[in-house]
């Protein structure tokens, strides 16, 4: 045997190896050389897996025939044959074979077998270390579940179609599936799965060679597509159904998605901005516009840099104390009497005024809502402070708590400590919170409540009759005060049904001995109405809007405001 034909061969191949990807050609000299027809391993790694769904190609490039990866074939049949195992975590993992042209014999590969070993070793080496580049590839570029491309992979992709096709052609969707959830909670998660993976490969075979289609993880998708074809991809993921299913036979189940999209208005676009910008137009969509279909565009635009410059400003602005209570008061009708004031969020900045409608939904969807209803019950106990030191009574106060504060670690112990701080007790304050609309959520609620009124703090069930829990609420919770919601007090005389309503809230309340007061009250007329109802208590613009510390002090002061008389 030529051992330096054999080394030369060797070292070959171990350099092609480092470079590119090997082929069954690359295998032809080493095998030559040591007399070999063929070369084989009979290692499974679930090939079946690891495949590009949009060409079926491995992704190995190695042939794969009856369940054995094939490094070289002659095409000759042989019965002389080594045969190695090789081990991973001393369990048997691969067997490598070798098979030898005729005319060699038993006896004279037993005076190479050491060769022999050292040469499946190395071929063991270097084929295992390709499979595990391609796996990782594989991981990098492909999403698991499903093995569709995912957001790496597109932004490859991007990168390298635009060298051949202007950029400006294409669009960018992200899609977010509507209601997924209820899929996994009605047929359980294994069937979500499988519902995710056949829509997975329905969407991909709606791109073609120069689109993309990618799952950036969950229930969301990005797509790259030709501007042409925009209206159709927009068109089609607003139904898709699915068939096929195991769990649901006979039957397919319908599909659709909310989407944002951005175009590409310049070829320097960056990629990562263009689904940064979808995925806004998609997020608004859903939440705020509840449109199926949104663009990013220079409206979008302003509203998302007026976001970045409220969250920036936020936390120097809670620091210089520019977010304080305004109060707006609570009167008894028939004697004009104050009984109690709601502080409300203002932000005042450099002498300006920051309208809540402004300012609010923002922060709520930065995550922030509980760092400004903290901010809020802060400034409003050392008010309630400040009006103690100066030797005023002041009624009780309430104030607002966002339902995302629910979830907050120890939010009840919070509340409380921030009161003990500013050294006054707690039944000077009444918490007002809004019914809410989520079955999932009324537990919870119930167990907050119910901690704050164990702990002195009076308890206001804020529109009342506008959510998914009011009898469920005052059935669970000793709650003090029903509010009713200012849309009921402003159909009064046009609406007969909300006069019924509205009594029929007094009598609930009247029965279990609970306080009602009206939101909204903006006419002596609405007063009369709701006093010969039952309701003697209100608050709206007829008595006054939200007022300052200063305008709300002489309020106390006085102690009075003009009677409606009935």
């Amino acid at each position: 045997m030529d051992y330096k034909k054999v080394n030369n061969a060797l070292r070959k191949l171990s350099d092609t190896a480092t470079k590119r990807v090997l082929c069954p050609a690359d295998f032809v000299d080493i095998c030559k050389s040591v007399n070999v027809c063929k070369m084989y391993y009979d290692i499974d790694l679930g090939y079946g897996r690891y495949t590009n769904p949009r060409t079926n190609k491995l992704i190995i490039s190695n042939d794969i025939k009856d369940g054995k990866i094939i490094l070289y074939d002659e095409g000759i049949s042989s019965d002389l044959k080594l045969k190695y195992t090789y081990y991973y975590d001393d369990m048997e993992y691969v067997h490598a074979f070798i098979e030898f042209h005729e005319g060699i014999k038993k006896e004279d590969l037993e005076l190479e077998l050491d060769l022999y070993q050292f040469l499946a070793d190395q071929m063991y080496i270097i084929v295992s270390r390709q499979n595990i580049r391609f796996m990782l590839d594989y991981a990098e570029n492909y999403d698991i579940q499903t093995s569709i491309p995912n957001i790496y992979y597109l932004h490859r992709f991007y990168h390298l179609i635009t060298k051949t096709i202007d950029a400006t052609e294409y669009a960018v969707i992200f899609a977010n599936l509507r209601n997924f959830k209820y899929i996994n909670q009605t047929f359980g998660v294994r069937a979500g799965d499988n519902v995710m993976i056949k829509l997975a490969h329905t969407v991909i075979e709606l791109a073609d060679k120069e689109e993309c289609v990618s799952r950036m993880g969950g229930d969301n998708y990005v797509f790259l597509v030709k501007k042409a074809h925009l209206n159709e991809y927009i068109e089609k993921l607003q139904n898709i159904k699915i068939s096929g299913l195991d769990f649901l036979p006979n039957k397919s189940i319908d599909i659709s998605f909310w989407t944002g999209i951005s175009t590409v208005e310049d070829d320097d676009a960056n990629i990562k901005s263009l689904v940064e910008q979808a995925s806004v137009a998609c997020s608004l969509g859903k939440q705020q516009l509840k449109k199926p279909v949104v663009f990013y565009d220079s409206d979008l635009a302003a509203m998302m840099a007026h976001s970045r410059n409220i969250t920036a400003m936020f936390r120097p602005a809670t620091e210089n104390h520019e977010f304080v209570p305004f109060f707006q008061p609570k009167v008894n009708m028939l004697t004009g009497e104050l009984i109690g004031m709601e502080a409300l969020c203002r932000w005042k900045h450099d002498g300006i005024f920051i309208f809540p409608d402004q300012f609010i939904p923002v922060l709520d969807r930065q995550g922030l809502i509980h760092e400004l209803d903290m901010t809020i019950l802060k400034e409003t106990c050392l008010a309630i402070r400040r009006w103690l030191d100066m030797g005023i009574e002041p009624p009780r106060v309430s104030f607002n708590i966002s339902r995302k504060n629910l979830f907050v670690p120890d939010i009840e112990q919070k509340i409380l400590d921030i009161v003990k701080s500013c050294n006054i007790t707690t039944d000077r304050l009444e918490t007002e919170i809004t019914e809410t609309a989520r079955e999932d959520e009324i537990d919870r609620l119930i167990s907050f409540l119910s901690k704050l009124k164990q702990n002195g703090m009076q308890i206001a069930i804020d529109d009342f009759g506008t959510g998914y829990s009011s009898l469920s609420l005052i059935h669970n919770i000793n709650a003090d005060i029903i509010k009713i919601d200012k849309s009921f007090v402003s159909a009064l005389g046009r609406d007969s049904r909300s006069g019924v309503l509205i009594e029929t809230i007094i009598q609930i309340a009247d029965r279990l001995d609970m306080d009602v007061i009206a939101e909204g009250v903006e006419t002596a007329d609405e007063g009369r109405r709701l006093i010969d109802m039952g309701c003697i208590n209100a608050q709206g613009y007829y008595y006054s809007k939200p007022v300052d510390f200063d305008t709300i002090t002489d309020m106390i002061k006085n102690n009075g405001f003009k009677p409606i008389i009935s």
